[in-house]
């Protein structure tokens, strides 16, 4: 029994500093902006193959899958960048007209909706394109077309997110397993939801 007991700390332990590992990684490759888009992917490609499948160290999947992503995840993450820039631009424009009192207060709300359903879309974009290979175009749309025919899922994630940002106000230490813990949570969201449309056996 105690042998048991202290496999399952050991192996929840190692799970945790893996976590912290992909998570330090993720900052590294993030430090340039434009360069964020493909530390992503890699995080994501990362956990799934070292974390949950069990291949490779972390490290090498993790430089292998950031070179091979590069090109393509920095075309995208700049088309999210720029769409983000654009609503959140509005969003600012909006909550100014709310506090002058002008009519254009009205559309704050739509631009927020905006915003988060183009949230939604972004972490779509971030897994597909770790799982698979595809075009830019056809990236953005089946991405897109995930999000959409599951909105409750994307709607879970990124209140989970929201909450995690809140809770980071209070425990500072939770940035260095941020990034890991929340791409975890995501794997087995995307990855049920792969399944489900049988993109993935």
């Amino acid at each position: 029994m105690k042998t048991w007991l202290d496999s399952k700390i050991f192996i929840f332990l190692g799970g945790i500093v893996d976590v912290v590992l992909v998570s330090l990684m993720w900052y590294a490759g993030s430090i340039l902006v434009f360069t964020m888009g493909a530390s992503s992917a890699a995080l994501y490609y990362t956990v799934h193959k070292s974390i949950f499948g069990s291949e490779g160290y972390l490290f090498p999947t993790f430089r292998k899958s950031f070179s091979a992503n590069f090109r393509k995840a920095t075309v995208l993450w700049i088309i999210c960048l720029l769409a983000d820039a654009f609503l959140v631009f509005d969003l600012v424009l909006a909550r100014m007209a709310i506090e002058q009192g002008s009519v254009l207060s009205v559309f704050y709300y739509p631009v927020l909706v905006c915003l988060i359903l183009a949230f939604m879309w972004q972490l779509s974009i971030m897994a597909y394109q770790a799982r698979f290979e595809d075009t830019v175009r056809a990236i953005l749309y089946k991405s897109a077309l995930i999000a959409f025919r599951n909105i409750g899922w994307m709607l879970f994630l990124t209140a989970f997110f929201a909450a995690l940002l809140c809770l980071c106000r209070y425990l500072i230490v939770l940035i260095v397993v941020i990034p890991g813990g929340y791409a975890c949570l995501m794997h087995h969201v995307f990855e049920h939801i792969y399944k489900k449309s049988r993109w993935i056996e």
